[in-house]
């Protein structure tokens, strides 16, 4: 944990002007993220350790917000400071790549607010999602980001894994073996966000600002779906319980706004589902990890619980309403 008062310190020695009001942000469990005001204008300051990123990996994912954001799609600005994107300082003789960020006042979206979380919307962000990956699809240039398979800094899957019990190992190798037959052709793997749940982007007039591109790496398209479709579906139940056809409903709006930008094939499915296991695999791990077992409330025991079950189960989550969208929709539109 960095004083905030030190980030303050060292921004200033950094851009010899005055900062002021720096707090600490929520991050990844490896990075670390503030807001500050400079000249009284808010930006968002990201700090990476340097022996977790390399600075090409990073220069990366910015040339990879840099396009998107030239082909519409709506990211933070990079700030440059000093005329650079990344900057290396030193805080408690550690060092870190800093990147600063626009500080966007839109919120995150509210899933309690009905007139924001609805049919609409969820129309509106698989579209977006398919214009991301339309984009991506068509890069021309290849752009220095790892493979999420084989590397451990984007994929922490096998770090979590260490010291856990053999069963859930067997699971990974078993995804992962699966995961290797998959073709990696242009139309089904690319660069892509990675971690696209609704925590990561903010919403303006329905429209999606995305952020948090510290995971984008080459992966399965399928893989953003599968993110967005997961939190999507865990939050708005548990903030929804008298919905009761709310899952189904966010699936198909979900999908079919998708799919007015990009195909999917009956494989494509099959894997996205896939990718729902593995993310249940991940959570599971993660919230291990990160949890105080001596100190969790009801609902995680609940979810550490559920998600045990269905890994040791092979259960594939929202299966049925998986089954209930193939038949009505797309097998009756794509067959």
């Amino acid at each position: 944990m960095i004083n905030c008062e030190k980030i303050l310190s060292s921004l200033a020695k950094l851009t010899n002007k005055e900062i002021t009001n720096v707090k600490q942000l929520s991050g990844g469990y490896q990075n670390l993220v503030f807001r500050f005001q400079m000249n009284r204008i808010h930006y968002v300051a990201r700090l990476i350790p340097v022996q977790k990123r390399l600075k090409a990996l990073i220069e990366g994912e910015l040339k990879f917000i840099e396009t998107l954001k030239i082909n519409q799609i709506h990211t933070p600005e990079v700030i440059s400071i000093n005329d650079k994107n990344i900057s290396l300082v030193t805080i408690d003789n550690k060092s870190y790549w800093l990147t600063v960020f626009q500080y966007i006042e839109d919120k995150e979206i509210d899933v309690s607010d009905l007139s924001q979380w609805n049919v609409a919307f969820f129309y509106e962000w698989g579209k977006s999602i398919g214009e991301l990956h339309c984009i991506s699809e068509n890069i021309g240039e290849k752009i220095n980001r790892p493979i999420w398979l084989e590397d451990e800094e984007v994929n922490s899957i096998p770090s979590l894994l260490k010291e856990r019990e053999p069963w859930i190992s067997e699971i990974y190798d078993e995804y992962k073996s699966i995961l290797d037959t998959y073709p990696k052709t242009k139309q089904r793997f690319g660069l892509i966000h990675n971690d696209l749940h609704q925590g990561n982007f903010f919403v303006k007039a329905q429209q999606l600002i995305i952020f948090d591109f510290d995971d984008c790496a080459y992966n399965w398209f399928v893989q953003d779906l599968s993110t967005s479709i997961y939190h999507a579906m865990w939050t708005g139940s548990a903030y929804h319980p008298e919905w009761i056809t709310f899952q189904q409903e966010f699936l198909n709006h979900f999908l079919d706004g998708y799919l007015q930008i990009r195909s999917l094939n009956e494989a494509d499915l099959i894997q996205l589902q896939l990718f729902l296991q593995v993310r249940e695999l991940f959570l599971y791990l993660l919230f291990q990890k990160t949890w105080n077992k001596n100190t969790l409330e009801q609902w995680q025991s609940d979810k550490l619980k559920e998600l045990e079950v269905n890994l040791r189960n092979r259960k594939t989550p929202y299966e049925k309403e998986f089954t209930t969208w193939m038949n009505e929709t797309f097998n009756r539109h794509f067959s």
